[in-house]
């Protein structure tokens, strides 16, 4: 913001000097006093935009307007050849001008982030773009070029222990993310200066050279990131309690991807990194670790269908053994009754006796229910053999 405000009121400066200039150089005219008022009151409306396209713009009328000032000048000290010759003269020195700014300012593109250090203090700052002020010689440095634009890696994850013991051969992991704040990933970075030293030696460059390359921050950020999330994901996957065993793991990866992708974004929010997305592209276990689980889960079912088989059988018992009774009691009852209306003379220990032997009977009749359906039914017997008989052997 600093440098727009320099720039504008350079450009605001050279336009009100020339526009005095013309003023001067030419005879009082209430159309010229007029048309420089209104010029400088529309560049300073145009200067509070703030905008490089306008201060641009506004940059090159001011040009044109300082060439006119400067043929005036040539023309009034120099006669009609300096009205060519001083304008000139004073392009060449815009020229110049322009060329030193350039190279002295700072260009910062919006897909990257440059920090500068201060020699003295220590203490970074980000430059604002697009354009930068210079830095000050002998107290400001150029430190780092960061990246700002989405960065991905991939990272397999091998031999990976579960809470089952069916380990999991590897995964792959497939990670998007962004810096969002540069200066906090020049200091959030764990083991910064051997990872940074040992990627700038890949590169073949100095450190500080290095820095200055985004390729250096790109190497350097994948390199941290697959460091955390192999241990993030070994975490998830031993610790989790949706998923223990391999085949649930598999089936469950989308919600365990999430998981990691949570604490991986906690992890490196220090750094001032955003994670983006997070997925398990692939999953490879073992075929006879499957083979395994699914054999037990066969053993399972077998046993649940025992016991449903078994429920089953000794419901229906209980429900013939019930009719069975309730029937017998009908029966009895009946049967008293019908002695009663004949006029027949019933103690009370002929009533015992009858319903005793009543339920007797009815025992009896359930137990030979059940051992008969206990009984496998035989399996029917080979049929025999007829003997063969040779038609052509008869005369």
């Amino acid at each position: 913001m600093a440098i727009r405000n320099v720039a504008a009121t350079a450009v605001l400066g050279l336009l009100f000097v020339s526009l005095v200039v013309i003023y001067l150089m030419i005879p009082q005219n209430t159309l010229v006093t007029f048309l420089s008022l209104l010029i400088m009151l529309v560049s300073l409306i145009v200067a509070q935009s703030r905008s490089w396209r306008d201060i641009g713009i506004m940059a090159v009328f001011a040009g044109l307007v300082s060439l006119v000032a400067a043929g005036l000048v040539g023309n009034a000290v120099f006669g009609g050849a300096g009205r060519i010759i001083v304008p000139l003269v004073w392009l060449v020195i815009l020229f110049a001008m322009f060329t030193s700014s350039q190279r002295a300012l700072l260009p910062v593109p919006r897909d990257r982030a440059i920090l500068v250090v201060n020699r003295f203090t220590g203490t970074a700052h980000a430059a604002e773009g697009p354009i930068a002020p210079p830095l000050i010689p002998g107290v400001e440095q150029q430190l780092a070029v960061i990246p700002l634009y989405e960065l991905s890696t991939d990272k397999r994850v091998d031999k990976i222990n579960t809470r089952a013991r069916h380990n999991i051969d590897g995964i792959e992991v497939h990670i998007h993310y962004q810096v969002k704040e540069a200066s906090r990933a020049l200091g959030g970075i764990p083991n910064r200066s051997q990872a940074q030293n040992q990627i700038a030696k890949d590169l073949n460059k100095d450190l500080r050279e290095a820095r200055l390359d985004v390729t250096f921050w790109e190497k350097l950020l994948n390199h941290q990131m697959e460091l955390e999330v192999e241990d993030i994901v070994r975490s998830v996957i031993y610790n989790n309690v949706i998923a223990q065993n391999a085949l649930e793991i598999y089936n469950k990866r989308e919600e365990l991807a999430e998981a990691t992708k949570l604490q991986l974004s906690k992890l490196v929010h220090r750094w001032g990194i955003e994670i983006i997305d997070l997925e398990f592209d692939r999953i490879d276990v073992n075929p006879d670790v499957f083979k395994g689980i699914n054999k037990a889960f066969v053993r399972e079912d077998e046993t649940l269908l025992e016991k449903i088989k078994a429920e089953r059988e000794a419901s229906h018992i209980r429900l013939v053994g019930e009719a069975r009774t309730e029937a017998e009691t009908k029966r009895i009852t009946q049967m008293i009754q019908t002695l009663r209306e004949t006029g027949a003379d019933l103690s009370a220990d002929d009533l015992r006796d009858i319903v005793i032997d009543a339920i007797r009977y009815t025992t009896e009749m359930n137990m030979e229910s059940a051992f008969m359906r206990a009984i496998p039914e035989p399996a029917p017997a080979p049929k025999p053999a007829g003997d063969s008989k040779d038609n052509g052997s008869k005369k």
